[in-house]
């Protein structure tokens, strides 16, 4: 296996085979299904909330089933988009603050950031999973759907980020310093 070095300035870092075949899964496989789910997710919400807004202004006839289902599939949204936003490094940042350090300051900085985000991320797949077994004999008041399909999404999302994270942390951890809250390179103050 060859060694692991940071990459030169303006270079790119040098990657072993498992790590390419990583990289290749998380990007080229599982982050575009990520997409088309929260894609068919949107169009499915615009739909529904369409088609209950119809119903009951135009019809006087209330669909009970489209608010309990977007309520269901919003929470999917929510969390799945929040794996997209992850593995893209679009979230929600303080992008000032590892400005403030040097490269290696910046640098002890994501990698308590990044260690603040995978504790977050074990807990929140823990707890979903003993929700979603505390639920999933529950059903909804009108689809009667188990109650669990909507906890389910917490271990589910919680997984795939602590994928990205974990890949992100490696990376920044191998890396000799530096590091951006976001993906952002120009960031406005």
């Amino acid at each position: 296996m060859t060694p692991l070095r940071p990459a030169p300035p303006g270079g790119v870092m040098q990657t072993s085979p498992p790590t390419r075949v990583i990289n290749r899964l998380l990007d080229h496989w599982l982050g575009p299904v990520v997409d088309w789910l929260v894609g068919a997710i949107v169009a499915g919400l615009v739909a529904m909330v369409f088609s209950g807004v119809l119903a009951r202004y135009v019809f006087n006839y209330s669909l009970a089933w489209s608010d309990e289902l977007a309520g269901l599939l919003f929470v999917w949204l929510t969390l799945l988009g929040s794996v997209a936003a992850l593995r893209r490094r679009t979230h929600m940042t303080m992008g000032f603050f590892p400005r403030c350090f040097s490269p290696p300051g910046q640098r002890r900085v994501g990698l308590y950031v990044m260690g603040s985000i995978l504790f977050f991320l074990v807990f929140m797949v823990g707890e979903g999973i003993t929700l979603t077994q505390a639920t999933l004999g529950d059903k909804s008041a009108v689809l009667r759907l188990p109650v669990g399909l909507t906890y389910l999404s917490l271990p589910v999302a919680g997984t795939l980020m602590l994928l990205y994270a974990l890949r992100q942390t490696w990376t920044l951890w191998r890396s000799g310093g530096g590091w951006t809250a976001s993906a952002e390179t120009e960031e406005e103050d």
